[in-house]
């Protein structure tokens, strides 16, 4: 298997957790292989978001010697690549509270060094 097969193959593990017979590495054509195989953006963002609350780990784990291969600096800047584009590379952002600040949380707040002016 070439080496941008082996790239698309493991990328597409990384963030679905299935084994695709997608040889394309490039982010653009591997999100349309993606898609093609059943994986959209709203999919894969929903695949992410019920491993996050399962506290289950994603993305999905690799074959690490495929990676070796590949290059794990390589690898993960691809990988970073197509979650950004697939909106998959942020944080759960926690909810702010919905009620007034406490007194100690206002004095926390007005308390700041003379530099902040």
């Amino acid at each position: 298997m070439s080496d941008s097969a082996e790239f698309a193959r493991q990328l597409a593990h990384a963030v679905t957790g299935a084994w695709l017979p997608v040889t394309r590495p490039g982010t653009d054509e591997l999100i349309d292989d993606l898609a093609e195989h059943g994986w959209d953006r709203s999919g894969l963002q929903a695949l992410r978001r019920r491993r996050q609350e399962a506290a289950e780990p994603w993305p999905f784990p690799v074959e690490v010697e495929a990676v070796r291969g590949l290059g794990f600096a390589r690898f993960h800047s691809r990988l970073a690549e197509l979650t950004a584009a697939l909106g998959l590379d942020g944080i759960r952002r926690e909810a702010a509270a919905d009620r007034p600040w406490t007194a100690e949380e206002r004095r926390l707040a007005s308390d700041r060094p003379p530099h902040w002016g």
